[in-house]
């Protein structure tokens, strides 16, 4: 194995597997959280959660796809780009912070309304004062292909977060709020350990003295990604904000939130190879190495589909292990439809690399935002008959269109050889979930199944390291 192709190994176990370390513990701490916390607290965080994030996409301004490609295109003189930005976002980070603080002060929860103010101050404090320099050092290291720095970063705190999360809730009877109180410690933690790398080991200190032309440019490319980002509320947050506008009981956007909460740790798996590979990906564009970038997609594919359906068809038992209250437990086929909606992501990310690359970025928008577009449409058209149910079936069908849309249009077709029969992914992607839907309550045949899941994904990447190697 080259130099190379253990860079990648290391950076795809560390970006993948260290992030589930902190889950793993809070997944493990939910027997004991869950006899303290109710569907009701679950339901009043997503509820919260759904309208902090309605502004979220706007918190960069889309400015990361500058970042990124003046860091590989312009290697030589990226730094003084990388000031200018950052001196920016620290000022529009003021802005945000007290726009995201007005729709908070008027949706938070009646149930949560005697510590609205906490919850205010709580959620905004970090991203003031460090949630720029959090992005330059995190991107600067990802880019780099210094997986380390990012990961222990994480990690730590993470596990600040849980404990603190853990201490508010269990000890101290916090209830809901200990979510806000450990947020804020880990996310403080995080963020200002990236301050003294940014400001004085990397020699990035923000710069105030902008170039207005520079920066309607940079704003011209990086604002159209805006929907791009803002598509990924549409299908997650926008459900939510719709359950709660249409009286849908707290519990059940409760049992909704725990079952996004457990399949968000598939989505931790899903962001740290994605993290992983897209230097690889994007340094294959530039060579126009067609067939290692072929080789990669088709093993990124492979895996996130394995894990998808593996994971899915053994919801109920980890449900019932997990989780303390019988109501929350009983929200395991949620999680079905939500994770396996995941297995989108590696076709989005194969095909929309050459947006990115080629700063096609407006072309993004017929992808992403129309995908986003029709799913909230499509939660206000059925919330008030299906209920949760809605918001899942929804957002697997914009999430089959978000992922397999962008190979049909002009950028990926004139710039890719890449031929992937992708018709027949989708296929195999539907009929999975269907699968795991139906055979979830048969013990037998998810055994049956697990076991031939596993014999395959053995066989395929056999016959893919040994490509790799030659």
């Amino acid at each position: 194995m080259n130099q190379n192709n253990k860079l990648l190994l290391k950076n795809g176990v560390l970006f993948t597997v260290a992030p589930f370390l902190p889950k793993i513990v809070s997944i493990l701490l939910l027997p004991v959280m869950t006899k303290y916390l109710t569907a009701v607290d679950y339901g009043i965080s997503g509820t919260i959660a759904a309208y902090s994030e309605s502004i979220a996409a706007f918190s960069t301004l889309g400015l990361n796809l500058v970042l990124m490609n003046s860091f590989y295109k312009d290697p030589e003189h990226y730094k003084e780009t990388w000031r200018k930005i950052y001196g920016f976002l620290n000022c529009w980070m003021i802005f945000y912070a007290f726009l995201q603080a007005v729709i908070l002060y008027f949706c938070i929860p009646h149930e949560a309304i005697d510590n609205r103010w906490w919850i205010i101050v709580l959620t905004n404090f970090s991203t003031v004062f460090f949630g720029p320099t959090s992005h330059i050092g995190s991107f600067y290291y990802i880019f780099s292909k210094k997986s380390t720095p990012v990961v222990w970063r994480s990690v730590l705190a993470s596990l600040i977060t849980i404990i603190s999360t853990f201490v508010m809730v269990v000890y101290l009877k916090g209830g809901y709020m200990g979510w806000y109180v450990g947020g804020f410690i880990g996310t403080f933690f995080s963020n200002a350990t990236y301050w003294p790398v940014v400001n004085f080991k990397l020699g990035m200190r923000p710069t105030y003295k902008f170039k207005w032309t520079e920066l309607k440019h940079q704003l011209a490319i990086s604002l159209p990604t805006i929907p791009h980002y803002y598509s990924t509320y549409l299908l997650e947050g926008s459900g939510q904000m719709v359950l709660d506008q249409y009286g849908v009981h707290r519990e059940k956007i409760g049992q909704l939130n725990i079952a996004q909460q457990i399949g968000g740790l598939f989505n931790v798996a899903v962001t740290g190879m994605n993290k992983a590979l897209s230097p690889y990906f994007m340094g294959f564009l530039k060579e126009k190495s067609w067939s290692k970038y072929k080789k990669l997609s088709i093993a990124f594919v492979a895996i996130i589909f394995s894990l998808t359906f593996i994971i899915s068809l053994w919801c109920k038992e980890f449900f019932s292990l997990l989780l303390s209250s019988e109501d929350l437990a009983s929200a395991y086929p949620y999680a079905i439809l939500y994770i396996m909606a995941f297995c989108y992501r590696p076709m989005y990310v194969i095909s929309s690399n050459f947006n990115f690359f080629y700063e096609k970025t407006k072309q993004l928008l017929m992808v992403t935002f129309v995908s986003g577009i029709f799913a909230i449409l499509f939660y206000i058209a059925f919330v008030p008959l299906w209920g949760v149910w809605a918001f899942l079936i929804g957002r697997y069908i914009a999430c089959l269109y978000y992922g397999y849309s962008c190979f049909y249009f002009s950028c990926y077709k004139m710039n890719s050889p890449i031929k992937l029969r992708v018709p027949l992914i989708m296929c195999i992607q539907i009929l999975l979930t269907v699968i795991a839907f139906y055979v979830v309550d048969f013990l037998i045949i998810k055994i049956a199944l697990t076991i031939i899941m596993f014999i395959a994904a053995a066989a395929f990447f056999k016959k893919y390291r040994n490509i790799i190697k030659n």
